[in-house]
């Protein structure tokens, strides 16, 4: 048996006992533990294999069953697990036993003053390393403000960006990229989003020329030069944390405001790890944009621009069956282009044809380049019908740059990518001899699949 308790993002082993091998910790989303903080609510696996990595050599997998330990308000703060050799029938006794175990085990713990609170070194390396795995630039503006909240005890921070390219032409709009709320209503963050442009940019300047700084909160003491926006709407102690001049980032400005309603005295040390988390914040976000361009450069035709083929695998295989029709065009006679004009000429064909089909296509859909002189684009369409009049409309699009496609029309079916890809190109190939046994010059032959 295991009990483990919340402690930011991980659940902390609180106690074992009778078990070969205890986690220390495991993340607060991890299998069965992760379902039951989820829910709320006891979970029972009668064979726990899929919940376990590395089941231990020589045991039986047998049941498992795992409930929430509560706290206050019904709150979950833990859970305790149970794991048997044998598989178990009936489990319907021990899984009302266990729930009211962790109901009378969460009231115990909170006689004794709650779960222990992790220490400011364990916080400072949690929120490191969330912001390090954050996937977006908004994400991670969201785990930032969420670090601030629980570093600087404050009640709220909000993080503001301005572009780079916002900067020209007057008063710079800007946006809140992400906000938190450590606890009480979301009154000074809402105002915080409801002030205009002017105020937020003006706000930014003063926090870019106050570097790392934080109010005192002094009764009687209010010098508010430059944040009069924030005193007008409540704020009392304010804690800055902004990019340091030398590592400030070319495209955008970025600052966090961590706030409260009541006059607190913030430890001096608060605004600078803030600001140290601020950098790696950057850091993180530079690496998360040297992946983007690298994944886009993987994925593109550096002649067209246009994706290629292991992103057009992952469109297919997401799409639905149902409303998703593929399209495979290739140019006519672009061997006679190359052999007779050279491979500079087959070069602008192929441009001049990618942005034919690019331009033509509608809001949703998109054209890859699979190879040579061949196109897949991928439609979402109602019916044959229309999966057709849009081939029509991109042949007529080519055609009126001076070069003529063919166009094989096939709908999605519940099987393989590599199927479908396979039957659109068999219905390419279907229309090429339809076309040379019509004569050449028309500028589309498309066949119906299904």
């Amino acid at each position: 048996m295991n009990v483990l308790l919340t402690n930011t993002s991980y659940l902390h082993l609180g106690a074992s006992s009778g078990v070969w091998h205890a986690p220390r910790t495991v993340r607060i989303n991890y299998g069965m533990a992760g379902r039951v903080l989820t829910t709320g609510h006891t979970v029972t696996r009668r064979t726990p294999a899929g919940d376990r990595t590395d089941p231990p050599a020589g045991r039986p997998a047998g049941s498992m069953i795992c409930a929430p330990v509560r706290g206050t308000r019904d709150t979950v703060i833990g859970v305790i697990m149970v794991e048997f050799d044998l598989v178990l029938t009936d489990l319907r006794d021990w899984e009302s036993a266990l729930t009211r175990i962790g109901v009378l085990l969460g009231a115990r713990i909170h006689q004794l003053g709650g779960p222990s609170e992790p220490s400011p070194p364990q916080w400072l390396l949690s929120h490191t390393l969330n912001i390090a795995t954050a996937n977006d630039l908004t994400e991670l503006a969201k785990r930032f403000c969420r670090a601030a909240v629980d570093l600087s005890g404050l009640r709220c921070a909000v993080t503001l960006i301005r572009r780079a390219d916002d900067l020209v032409g007057g008063a710079p709009p800007l946006a809140v990229l992400a906000d938190h709320c450590g606890s009480g209503s979301r009154r000074l963050v809402d105002a915080i989003g409801a002030l205009p442009p002017e105020s937020l940019s003006k706000l930014m300047d003063a926090a870019a020329r106050q570097q790392a700084a934080y109010s005192r909160g002094e009764v009687g003491v209010a010098d508010t030069d430059g944040f009069e926006p924030l005193a007008d709407v409540g704020v009392r102690t304010l804690v800055t944390a902004t990019l340091p001049v030398n590592t400030r980032h070319p495209d955008f400005d970025a600052v966090t405001l961590i706030m409260d309603e009541l006059a607190v005295q913030p430890l001096p040390d608060t605004a600078v790890i803030l600001e140290l988390l601020m950098i790696n914040a950057v850091a993180s976000y530079e690496r998360m944009s040297t992946q983007h361009t690298l994944q886009t450069l993987a994925d593109s035709d550096p002649l067209t621009g246009l994706r290629h083929r292991r992103p057009l695998a992952r469109q297919l295989a997401s799409s639905a069956p149902s409303s998703t029709a593929v399209l495979a065009m290739d140019i006519d006679n672009f061997k006679a282009i190359n052999d007779t004009w050279g491979h500079d000429a087959g070069d602008r064909a192929l441009t001049e044809v990618a942005d034919a089909i690019r331009l033509a296509l509608r809001e949703g859909d998109e054209v890859f380049r699979v190879g040579g002189d061949e196109f897949v684009a991928v439609l979402n369409v109602a019916g044959r019908d229309e999966a057709v009049q849009v081939a029509e409309r991109l042949a007529a699009a080519v055609a009126d740059g001076g070069r003529t496609i063919s166009v094989g029309v096939t709908l999605r079916r519940p099987e393989d990518v590599e199927t479908t890809l396979r039957r659109a190109d068999e219905e390419l190939y279907a229309a090429k001899r339809a076309k040379d046994h019509l004569g050449r010059g028309r500028p589309l032959s498309a066949r119906r699949a299904g």
